[in-house]
């Protein structure tokens, strides 16, 4: 006996029947249940997007090719760096969908993002209303558009999408979650696309494989620089670092393993106008505010801005970065928020330890193979 929603065999006894445990947090669900799908299709819409700038002929490519995978219910895997334009690719097979009578959805795997993604498309699209599905809060659940967390899937594992869309499919919460993942494909009506600058070969089928090494200024990724130093050199090289980056107005973003850690760097860089976040800071984007705006000059984090922001002219610093928790993926994310902006395409990514990690060769190494693809 399976779970019909996860198909986990934790299954538990009540009376003559068996509820899943897995997935008991969304629900109780019994074996016997029958997830029987309806299939819903919008009609008199006319969708249009403006995006304020033109795709590039590479960007072109994969927007046009996700069409065409749609069109043959071809599943899609982009594996496009940071800041490439991964949302802006996907605006033609989204409008595309709608105008044909389908129902979209793109999911990610964290809320903040996810608010973040729903301004987005509010702001660029119009013709289509728009749905906005977090923990705590529901916003036209029956629109034909819905931006949601991937916990909020479960909502529609009996109304399938047409087109079911997720950035930062390695991310987590959404990462290595076998009921998340499950949901995932229930909610596939026709076909799929993942995305991410991280995706690794194990995270790879029979999708269609669509690469984007280049962002659309067309620059080169920048390679991160290791430092080996003691760890009583730390301070004295790091208040130097800054002090030569904010000399050049840049904006320098420090990240550190530990939640802990946060006091004890924002103590030794008094300095400086600086302020620290985590997963448990409320209100993190006036902080992500404060520093864009130039109201703090450094932001000491820890993972929780390792991906989805943007922060113009931004430096990465990784203090302990040989630390466990900054895995290859890890760091290529936060070097991802260095050299996105047109005018800004150059930047600093240090990593600082009294050691060197595989993880640490390795980003460097991918980041050097990405520069060197043609594609």
């Amino acid at each position: 006996m399976k779970c019909p929603r996860c198909g986990s065999e934790d299954l538990f006894p009540i009376g003559n029947r068996y509820y899943c445990r897995h997935c008991i947090s969304f629900n109780r669900v019994f074996s016997d249940d029958v997830i029987e799908k309806r299939v819903i299709h919008t009609s008199n819409v006319h969708v249009t997007y403006h995006m304020g700038f033109s795709l590039s002929p590479a960007q072109q490519k994969i927007s046009d090719r996700l069409i065409e995978n749609y069109e043959k219910k071809k599943d899609t895997l982009i594996m496009a760096v940071c800041g490439s334009g991964k949302t802006e690719m996907s605006f033609g097979v989204i409008s595309h969908v709608l105008n044909t009578g389908g129902r979209v959805c793109f999911t990610i795997p964290r809320r903040a993002l996810c608010i973040e993604l729903y301004e987005r498309f509010k702001e660029c699209f119009r013709g289509v209303e728009i749905g906005l599905i977090y923990g705590g809060h529901i916003e036209h659940l029956d629109a034909p558009f819905i931006i949601c967390t991937a916990h909020q899937l479960y909502r529609f594992v009996n109304t399938p999408f047409d087109l079911l869309l997720m950035d930062e499919a390695d991310a987590f919460p959404f990462y290595g979650d076998d009921v998340l993942e499950a949901m995932f494909h229930q909610c596939v009506g026709g076909c799929f696309v993942k995305m991410s600058a991280t995706l690794t070969s194990c995270d790879i089928h029979d999708e269609d494989i669509l690469i984007m090494n280049r962002r659309y200024h067309g620059h080169d990724l920048p390679v991160p620089h290791i430092r080996l130093l003691p760890k009583p050199f730390w301070f004295v090289y790091l208040r130097a670092l800054i002090k030569q980056m904010l000399t050049k107005k840049q904006k320098v973003l420090v990240y550190v393993p530990r939640k802990e850690d946060l006091a004890y760097y924002a103590k030794h860089l008094k300095h400086f106008k600086v302020a620290g976040v985590s997963s448990h800071t409320p209100e993190i984007n006036n902080y992500v505010d404060a520093l864009r705006n130039g109201e703090i000059e450094v932001l000491i984090t820890t993972t929780i801005l390792e991906r989805g922001v943007t922060i113009d002219n931004a430096q990465a610093i990784v203090m302990e970065a040989s630390h466990l928790i900054f895995d290859e993926r890890t760091l290529m994310q936060i070097a991802g928020r260095v050299g996105r902006k047109i005018g800004h395409e150059e930047g600093s990514v240090i990593f600082v330890d009294r050691y060197i990690s595989k993880e640490e060769i390795a980003c460097v190494k991918t980041t050097k193979k990405l520069n060197a693809m043609n594609v």
